[in-house]
């Protein structure tokens, strides 16, 4: 019974590493942009499918501090539209922003639209037009 065990415990053990090399390869289907506006530089790792997007997003400010997080959301068409999770370096608080990004020439430009809060939930207002005509970050495939 003993020896039962062993062998449970083993053939649990390979299946969880299995599991978890699946996630890792799946990491690698994920490509990397890059965008500069100024002194500012962000960098995000995503990976975009038919219907949904995710990946992480790191935006650096002048090389004094920095956002980083966590972004996900859908896909409609040329439109990528989520949220993003992110903590400002050095601070423990997490916080949520809308974020909207347009696939354009093998580009991402990041939007900006007009938003409103509720119940300190950040949202980009409806029937209002995200501009991304003025984006302060267009992000280019780095290879």
């Amino acid at each position: 019974m003993k020896k039962f065990a062993e062998i449970l415990c083993l053939i649990v053990a390979f299946a969880t590493y299995g599991c978890s090399s699946t996630s890792v390869e799946q990491d690698n289907t994920k490509t990397l942009y890059r965008a500069i506006s100024k002194d500012d530089t962000a960098t995000f790792k995503i990976n975009i499918t038919d219907k949904e997007f995710f990946g992480q997003l790191e935006i650096n400010y002048h090389g004094l501090y920095k956002d980083s997080g966590d972004v996900t959301g859908i896909v409609k068409g040329d439109e990528l539209k989520g949220t993003y999770r992110f903590q400002h370096y050095g601070v423990e608080t997490w916080h949520k922003a809308p974020i909207a990004l347009l696939k354009k020439d093998g580009k991402l430009i990041m939007g900006e639209g007009s938003m409103e809060i509720y119940m300190n939930i950040r949202y980009f207002k409806k029937n209002v037009p995200i501009n991304y005509q003025d984006a302060k970050f267009v992000f280019e495939k780095m290879k």
